[in-house]
């Protein structure tokens, strides 16, 4: 297993709009495990496994492959506001901790809502990043719209 995550090196090569070849330094690589490797989603697994018990007690969440789903449910707009704060702070400290980041230009955030039910007025924004509020999501294949009408919404 040691032999697997250490003394691995990468490089990155990029072509410009002209096919001129850019090559990076060989860098040693300190975290993480082989992208594409069989092993790979596994260990990932692994090492976030304890990223929900952080959060337990605010929402839930679902882990599947590299995808985490955070589900926060309230009916008080200014309790579902501040549950949202604190799950994103314990999220973002975990992250940090763990040596890991949020890609926040993958991050959204959709609120479900009866007809009859007013959608509370929200704006997400953390590490200078505005979450994207997206009408409807496709979630472990099934399309889920914001009003659980099982059909897609178009996004504004």
């Amino acid at each position: 297993m040691k032999s697997y995550i250490t003394d691995r090196f990468q490089t990155v090569v990029l072509y410009d709009k002209f096919s001129n070849k850019l090559v990076s330094e060989w860098k040693c690589i300190k975290h993480g495990v082989p992208h594409g490797s069989v092993l790979g989603p596994l260990l990932f697994l692994v090492y976030i496994n304890d990223l929900p018990r952080t959060i337990d007690d605010f929402a839930n969440s679902v882990l599947f492959a590299d995808d985490t789903s955070i589900i926060i449910t309230n009916t008080d707009g200014q309790e579902f506001k501040q549950t949202i704060d604190i799950v994103i702070q314990e999220t973002n400290d975990w992250f940090l901790s763990n040596l890991l980041t949020v890609n926040y230009n993958k991050t959204q955030f959709l609120q479900f809502f009866a007809r009859k039910q007013n959608k509370i007025p929200i704006q997400i924004i953390t590490s200078d990043s505005i979450l994207n509020n997206i009408n409807s999501t496709k979630f472990l294949g099934l399309t889920l719209d914001s009003m659980l009408s099982w059909r897609e919404i178009l996004q504004p």
